[in-house]
């Protein structure tokens, strides 16, 4: 046992060897989040990524005013919350052109799945108290809330392959020999479960604000290609999403229909060639016309 904890610490420095994998943050951003008990991992506040409402601070100032290049605070505040895709502004910018009068905070997490999302809304956006919210939805939501440890000084963030909780942490964290029994031992991420912790969000997101009387929708994001070309769990996770929504009687914009117009016109869908997850300027401003037309503010 030894020997092997030994070899596999030399051979395989970096090594996850099947368990799951591991969330790349851009360089020094990983600074801005810090492990939770609950969620895995949150942002921390306050900083030059996150203001006190965990939304991006380059919109408004912690009192809620536009900042002056932006004019005076006006219209409803519709909040965006969501992942990587709501974080980089594409589809909200778009919206904004088409409906200036309204006021934007956006509260997008890399990586962050619907659970998450939610814990983040409850503690922290909340406190925000918009008039609207629209959570940007995406297949790769369905993914577990990740293993978070700190190893040399750095934050580790792991999207595991698991069952329940059977993962120990600690050993995890000091055990190469135990990462790699636990790929050995651990299958593909059960459906059934996942759907269950599924409709547990969607559930709170509804009764949350429902309690609060906030405006809430759901932008379904599709993957961006066609979709003869999506496998086996990206189709099942699209609809199960849709399953689900519609059993919570969630107020969804589906934008599948407007993806495949868009492939038509020639529109180039990705934000980077090889990205089937974040949409381009082009392709955000294609969903913005169209969920304009369908009056989602």
């Amino acid at each position: 046992m030894i020997g092997a904890e030994l070899g596999l610490r030399l051979f395989f420095p970096d090594m996850v060897i099947g368990a799951g994998r591991q969330l790349q943050f851009r360089a020094g951003e990983s600074t801005n989040f810090v492990p939770d008990a609950e969620a895995g991992y949150m942002p921390v506040l306050g900083n030059a990524a996150y203001d006190q409402y965990g939304c991006r601070v380059d919109r408004y100032d912690a009192a809620g005013k536009r900042l002056p290049e932006r004019g005076p605070r006006r219209g409803r505040r519709v909040l965006f919350l969501g992942d990587s895709v709501t974080r980089r502004e594409r589809i909200q910018d778009a919206l904004e052109k088409i409906y200036p009068a309204f006021e934007y905070w956006n509260a997008g997490v890399e990586s962050f799945n619907t659970m998450q999302e939610l814990i983040f809304y409850r503690r922290v956006n909340s406190k925000l108290k918009p008039d609207q919210a629209i959570l940007t939805f995406h297949n790769n939501d369905f993914q577990d809330t990740p293993l978070v440890f700190r190893q040399n000084g750095e934050l580790q963030i792991h999207f595991m392959r698991r069952d329940g909780n059977r993962i120990n942490p600690w050993l995890f964290s000091h055990s190469y020999l135990y990462r790699w029994l636990t790929g050995l031992s651990l299958g593909q991420l059960d459906r059934a479960r996942q759907r269950v912790v599924m409709k547990e969000a969607l559930a709170g997101f509804r009764e949350t604000m429902a309690s609060e009387k906030v405006e809430f929708s759901v932008i379904l994001l599709p993957i961006l290609k066609p979709y003869e070309q999506w496998n086996v769990r990206e189709k099942w996770s699209r609809q199960a999403a849709l399953e689900l929504l519609k059993e919570e009687g969630i107020k969804t914009y589906d934008l599948m229909p407007d993806m495949e117009a868009a492939m038509k016109e020639g529109v180039v869908l990705p934000e980077t060639p090889g990205d089937t997850w974040h949409p381009s300027a082009a392709a955000a401003e294609h969903f913005a016309r169209y969920l304009a037309g369908q009056k989602i503010l």
